[in-house]
C-alpha cells in the first residue's frame, strides 16, 4: 500500500521521466537548446577537429584603440570544429539566459566591430584588407568581420559574431572564397537543428 508521499515521489519521477525525451538539436520543453547536437553538422571535404579555445578578443585593432571583446558574461562554449588541407571552420556557441541578453552582447559587438578596420594585418609582407559589415540570414543576425590578405601567401579569413532568440555562435573560418561560403550553410543547417 502506497503512502501520500510515495504516490507524490511516484508522480514527480513520471513527470521526470516523461520530460526527458528531446530530439536531438531542439530544445527540450522549457530548457536549454541543445547546442552540441545542433553544432555538429557534416560537411563533405572537412574532418571533424578540435577546436582551439574561443578567443575573447574579435580581431586585433590599431595602437590605442581597444580590440572588440566577446562579452565576458559568456562562460565556457559548446564547440565545433572543422578543417582540411585549405581550409578551417570553427564554432563556439553560448545559450545565454534570455533573448534580450544575447540581443545586448551583439549589440555590444556590433558597436565596437567597425574598429576592426582600423588595422588591417599584413602578414608575411602581404598586403592586408579588413571589412565589417551587418549579416543576417537563416534566423541569425550579427556582424562579420572579414580579413583578405595579399601577397606570397594570400588568404581569406572571416570571423562572425550572430545571435537568433537566446543563442550566441560565434564562427571563425579561414580558406577561400567557395570554403567561406560554407559559414552560410553552416548557420542555416545550425538554426534548422535547433528549430
Amino acid at each position: 500500500m502506497r503512502t501520500a508521499v510515495g504516490w507524490a515521489t511516484a508522480a514527480v519521477v513520471g513527470v521526470l521521466t516523461a520530460c526527458a525525451w528531446t530530439v536531438a538539436g531542439s530544445a527540450s520543453p522549457g530548457g536549454p537548446p541543445d547546442l552540441e547536437a545542433a553544432l555538429s553538422v557534416q560537411f563533405p571535404g572537412l574532418r571533424p577537429v578540435d577546436p582551439p579555445p574561443p578567443p575573447w578578443q574579435l580581431c586585433t585593432t590599431a595602437p590605442g584603440t581597444r580590440a572588440p571583446r566577446l562579452d565576458p558574461a559568456l562562460e565556457e562554449a559548446v564547440t565545433s570544429g572543422y578543417a582540411s588541407d585549405e581550409a578551417t571552420l570553427y564554432a563556439y556557441a553560448w545559450a545565454t539566459s534570455a533573448p534580450m541578453v544575447a540581443e545586448a552582447i551583439l549589440g555590444q559587438a556590433e558597436m565596437e566591430a567597425p574598429d576592426c578596420a582600423s588595422a588591417p594585418p599584413s602578414p608575411g609582407g602581404g598586403a592586408g584588407a579588413r571589412t565589417v559589415d551587418g549579416w543576417s540570414g537563416s534566423g541569425w543576425t550579427g556582424v562579420t568581420i572579414r580579413t583578405v590578405v595579399s601577397g606570397p601567401d594570400p588568404a581569406i579569413g572571416e570571423t562572425r559574431l550572430v545571435r537568433a532568440e537566446e543563442v550566441v555562435v560565434l564562427v571563425i573560418a579561414a580558406g577561400d572564397e567557395a570554403d567561406l561560403r560554407r559559414v552560410d550553410d553552416y548557420l542555416a543547417a545550425v538554426a534548422d537543428r535547433l528549430g
